[in-house]
């Protein structure tokens, strides 16, 4: 029995094990491919392979022709052999006396009957290497007597031979694609389950239940991958046309062309160009299996049932507001919540019991921010989820309402702590090596939490692992932000807006919802009064003015239902050979082109290098890939292919491109650079490299969290 329990409680660490062997297999494979693109190159050339390895350190089995199948390398039994076969002394141990030229080596060799090339399988499968003659990374002016050595090669021939494995990566992606579409990619649709408050997309008039047909004239393939990967690519602040087949009063379906301005989001840290779109959802959760899994596999997702918002594996929303629902009715849902009213929601659990629940819309943060506010009161927060690894866990509780955070030691904090506050206050106290306090209202009484230190939630980054939404049990003013109409009327923090324009009001979505009932269809200026009881209990009254700019704040908020619902996956499957081989092209030349961007973006700093991924970081999110699927894994697989294509055609020193680059200069030139200039240039790039790769393995390990 305690057996059995053991092994069910190692399973799921067992089964990342082995998408992790299966991601190493992967990755090899990818790194395996581009050096047999070199390979065939060079044996296209007549260049002298020695060598055609798997995986790298010694070699576990090889194979050469004239000698079969040997344990271990047969370079010392080749060479021994050769020089039997002409008169020479060769000893068991060490190196010979006596050295013969690589072309009497060759020649020696083909007299035998024996292969130029070993074919070995090395200890460490991860990836390969070709060895030919006359050709060396660290030593550039390495030259071989040999006229099937590299050096020997015409200008023309090396190139070939250098771009070989780029060309093939090239091909191994687009291969990729190619079967991953034939077969079928499981993959969220292009249809619009979300749209954030003043993103692109709600300016352009994109709507909940929209499929987006075409971004910039590309066809999407209703696959949100290609709708992400796209909107990536597009230049931000710039008009480009957006077509979208929007779902009529009639039932009918009508196709839409509109213009849309693509803009930056600063996502903690990383600034991407997006539309402000998500995916679509199912009116169910994931299911019990699932939902298991992935609370004991990735750490991230460990909250997502914490506190599940009512619902739990297994069910599924069966009536919205007494209205049936199924299958691809979010919508319905979506259009009940952006009442601001609460919704009742009938529920079918795994076992086909129904109940009712119900529950508040939550505001939903704008495009491009953590934090919401309505014309510059931001509302207190509450606590809505606290993930395990939290030192407040089974402290803080869902539902807690956040009215102070203080110096663990001192009286020094922030009273009703806002979501930037917060973050602020904390990531201060943590630099300085300090403790906080939480001070929180939880069943209308005060409860202080004990002391304790933030934790890091991403490098440099702290927090105390609790999520947090606009607490809307009464509408309390945390702050007015400077500019705003709140601030120019007056209104102070710890204020509680009791009525709007004389309409008694209890929550800040009853605050929302009257002002924008009060607004005429027409305005571009308005005057809203607002009563408000201060801190001290006094009444009084305020006027906001708002502007054009401010009515469509107020129009465009949103709400959201905050239940753990699952994206809709739709299967994205080409018709025939020729459109999946089309499809495929196509995905590996954005991937590319999504590459450069992203480099061009990190030079002018929209970028920051600091979320660059290495080996670690590429395994740990390669083995989340796998686990949702063979699919999945040959999408991610394809996708490092073609981004393994651009890494090495830059024009670094010792990589691929550098090589071509000297070879460039080579004909240029009519001649090639200096021994000393190659040399120093290969040493330059090989520090270059490992720079890099310590400072991003780095990273990856200072972020890394056994899944």
């Amino acid at each position: 029995m305690l057996q059995s329990a053991g092994i069910l409680a190692l399973s799921p660490y067992l089964e990342n094990a082995g998408y992790l062997a299966l991601l190493a297999f992967g990755f090899g494979f990818v790194v395996f491919w581009h050096e047999l693109g070199h390979f065939l190159a060079a044996k296209w050339a007549g260049v002298r392979v020695e060598q055609f390895a798997v995986g790298f350190a010694h070699a576990v089995v090889s194979w050469r022709k004239g000698m079969g199948f040997r344990l271990g390398s047969s370079q010392r039994e080749y060479k021994k052999s050769v020089y039997r076969h002409l008169g020479k002394e060769y000893p068991d141990k060490g190196e010979p006396t006596e050295i013969i030229s690589d072309l009497q080596m060759r020649e020696g060799g083909e007299a035998l009957g024996l292969g130029e090339t070993e074919y070995r399988l090395n200890w460490l499968p991860l990836g390969g290497y070709v060895k030919m003659l006359g050709q060396d990374d660290l030593r550039p002016n390495s030259e071989a007597d040999d006229p099937k050595a590299y050096n020997r090669q015409s200008i023309g021939k090396r190139m070939v031979i250098v771009s070989a494995g780029v060309v093939m990566n090239v091909i191994l992606a687009a291969i990729g694609f190619m079967i991953l579409f034939s077969f079928g990619f499981n993959v969220a649709p292009t249809k619009v389950g979300s749209v954030l408050p003043n993103s692109p997309a709600q300016l352009a008039g994109v709507r909940v239940g929209d499929d987006i047909i075409q971004l910039d004239g590309r066809d999407l393939h209703n696959d949100q991958t290609k709708l992400q990967l796209n909107a990536a690519l597009s230049a931000s602040n710039q008009d480009i046309p957006i077509k979208v087949s929007r779902l009529m009063k009639d039932n009918s379906r009508q196709e839409l062309n509109l213009d849309i301005i693509p803009a930056k989001a600063d996502l903690g840290g990383i600034k991407l160009v997006g539309l402000g779109v998500g995916p679509y959802l199912d009116l169910a959760t994931l299911s019990v299996e699932e939902g298991q899994r992935l609370k004991e596999i990735k750490d991230e997702a460990k909250h997502i049932f914490w506190n599940s918002r009512l619902l739990k594996p297994g069910d599924k929303i069966t009536a919205v507001n007494g209205t049936a629902v199924g299958k691809g009715d979010y919508a319905v849902l979506d259009a009940h919540l952006q009442t601001g009213q609460t919704v009742t929601i009938e529920v079918t659990d795994k076992d086909g019991k129904k109940r009712q629940e119900s529950f508040n819309p939550m505001f939903v943060p704008p495009f491009g921010s953590n934090q919401w506010d309505l014309l510059g009161m931001v509302p207190r927060h509450q606590v809505t989820s606290v993930i395990p690894d939290s030192p407040v866990f089974e402290k803080a509780q869902s539902g807690d309402i956040l009215l102070e955070v203080r110096d663990g030691q001192t009286v020094d904090g922030k009273s009703l702590p806002t979501f930037s506050s917060l973050s602020k206050f904390v990531n201060d106290q943590a630099k300085a090596d300090k403790k906080i306090r939480l001070t929180v209202l939880r069943d209308g009484k005060l409860v202080e939490l004990e002391p304790t230190k933030p934790i890091e939630i991403r490098r440099g980054i702290y927090g105390v692992g609790i999520g947090m939404a606009v607490d809307d049990s009464a509408a309390v003013v945390a702050e007015a932000v400077a500019g705003s109409p709140a601030a120019a009327a007056g209104l102070t923090p710890k204020s509680t807006i009791k009525a709007v324009n004389g309409t008694a009001v209890a929550n800040w979505r009853d605050v929302h919802t009257t002002i924008r009932k009060a607004l005429p269809a027409d305005a571009t200026a308005a005057t809203v009064e607002l009563t408000y009881a201060t801190d001290g209990g006094e009444t009084k009254k305020a006027e906001l003015k708002l502007s054009a700019t401010d009515i469509l704040a107020v129009r465009n908020v949103r709400y959201d239902s905050g239940l753990a619902l699952s994206p809709t996956k739709e299967k994205r499957l080409a018709s025939g050979l020729v459109q999946a081989t089309q499809w495929g092209v196509i995905e590996t030349r954005d991937f590319i082109l999504q590459f450069y961007v992203t480099l061009q973006r990190m030079v002018t700093g929209d970028v920051s290098a600091t979320n660059l991924m290495g080996p670690v970081g590429i395994f740990q999110t390669g083995t989340n890939i796998a686990s949702k699927g063979p699919d999945w894994l040959i999408w991610f697989l394809s996708m490092i292919s073609a981004n393994l294509a651009v890494v090495n055609f830059l024009p670094i020193p010792i990589v691929d491109g550098g090589l071509f680059t000297f070879l460039l200069l080579e004909k240029i030139k009519g001649k090639p650079a200096s021994p000393r200039t190659q040399m120093i240039a290969q040493y330059v790039g090989l520090v270059l490299l490992l720079s890099i790769f310590v400072f991003v393995t780095w990273q990856d390990i200072a972020n890394f969290k056994f899944r």
